[in-house]
């Protein structure tokens, strides 16, 4: 998974690698791995004798949640927005791109942010003697203008 800013630029295929300004979150729970989520108000409207004539839909929301593993600078970056190695401070997400990238042999799948995303934590965090602390992350996906929400870069047969 790929973090960058606002002006990051996207590969321009799928065999492009990211150039330098995005960076990877670092190791993810893979059995957790990237689960999405969407959320939309319906209301149904009846006729008379009970028929279902039309659904209106609106607000529609995506999020995709993942498990970060490491406590880095980047993944700090994310649970903590805005605060130094000395001080945490209130977390307020920041708006940034951000991609998903899953492999399997030979097949490669992105997705890319069109717009831009805002990763807050999702849940507790528990560090204690036995276990690995795990940090489970929500990015919540802002679409363009024009509804988009991804890129889509893959290899043939993906």
């Amino acid at each position: 998974m790929y973090v960058g800013p606002l002006t990051a630029v996207s590969p321009a295929t799928i065999t492009d690698p990211f150039p330098a300004e995005w960076g990877l979150v670092g190791l993810l729970d893979g059995d957790d791995g990237f689960t999405e989520s969407r959320d939309e108000d319906t209301d149904d409207k009846y006729a008379w004798g009970g028929i279902l004539v039309r659904t209106s839909r609106a607000h529609f929301k995506l999020t995709k949640s993942f498990t970060a593993l490491e406590d880095n600078l980047l993944t700090r970056s994310l649970i903590w927005p805005g605060s130094t190695d000395t001080q945490l401070i209130v977390p307020k997400p920041d708006r940034i791109k951000i991609a998903f990238e899953t492999r399997e042999g030979t097949k490669v799948k992105r997705l890319i942010c069109a717009q831009y995303a805002e990763v807050s934590v999702d849940g507790d965090i528990t560090e204690n003697e036995t276990d690995l602390t795990t940090y489970k992350l929500v990015a919540t996906i802002y679409p363009t203008s024009g509804k988009v929400l991804f890129n889509r870069q893959f290899t043939a047969g993906s």
